[in-house]
């Protein structure tokens, strides 16, 4: 056979080879396969003298960018700070308004025993009576009514501890002196003069200093507490908000203390 007819069934044999195995085995080779790892690589997988391709894909770590550099230092301290829960606080306002508004009502309790020429249960609730146990509230120890215009009128639970009450009411520096009839104290109120209204008046304003000064302690007490809440990183605008808050809180029961004061000024000198 010539070397013509030989090139013929040779190309005749690749083009029967080219049409039928060749495809076969393109189906029958495996497809590409997408797999996960920590580092992105690429595999190579052959068959006869066909090579498939496959990429492996880094998976994404929780937490988003390392803290390596300053951004994502800040998003790390950005993040522990959305994390971090809310700080309670120590500071009540509340509480705080609380107690100052009690420190009000002791003061005006305070007001209403001082009476100017007027006889008043109320100007003997504070004296104490000296017992031989001890001592006591005279308001514990007797009943307290007025008699008339002028006299209030004190009767003993216990006859034995009138002469006690006598002796109580007459040092009581409230210049009043009662005298024992019966089973009972009676005591005059004498009708105000200038020097017994200046005295009352200064009275006044003593009673009136330690009320404030309650106020301010407990405005103190609230600043300490604030200063211990703001080492939670709370913001300095923050702070300067609760300030203005306290000191606002603080002027408000202040005034009232003075409204009280102006109040029974004027009732004292109009007697």
């Amino acid at each position: 056979m010539n070397s013509r007819a030989l090139l013929r069934i040779s190309f005749s044999y690749n083009s029967v080879v080219s049409r039928t195995l060749l495809p076969s085995l393109a189906k029958a080779a495996p497809r590409p396969v997408v797999l996960a790892a920590g580092h992105a690589k690429a595999a190579v997988f052959v068959l006869g003298q066909q090579q498939n391709q496959c990429r492996f894909f880094a998976s994404k770590k929780k937490g988003g960018k390392k803290a390596g550099s300053a951004g994502g230092k800040k998003n790390a301290e950005e993040e522990d700070a959305e994390d971090a829960g809310p700080v309670e606080m120590t500071l009540d306002l509340d509480k705080m308004a609380e107690q100052m508004q009690l420190s009000i009502d002791r003061f005006a309790i305070e007001l209403q025993a001082v009476r100017a020429g007027r006889a008043s249960p109320a100007m003997l609730d504070h004296v104490k009576v000296l017992l031989k146990g001890g001592s006591a509230v005279l308001s514990d120890l007797a009943m307290i009514a007025v008699k008339d215009a002028q006299n209030l009128i004190v009767i003993p639970n216990n006859e034995d501890e009138q002469k006690a009450i006598d002796t109580s009411i007459r040092s009581a520096g409230l210049g009043l002196n009662p005298r024992i009839e019966k089973n009972a104290v009676i005591v005059p109120v004498p009708k105000p003069t200038k020097e017994s209204r200046e005295r009352l008046l200064k009275g006044l304003g003593a009673t009136a200093e330690h009320a404030r000064v309650h106020v301010r302690k407990h405005r103190q007490d609230a600043m300490k507490r604030l200063k211990s809440d703001s080492k939670n990183s709370m913001p300095k605008d923050e702070i300067k908000v609760w300030e203005k808050d306290i000191q606002a809180a603080t002027d408000k029961y202040i005034g009232k203390i003075e409204e009280l004061l102006k109040a029974k000024t004027r009732e004292i000198e109009r007697t």
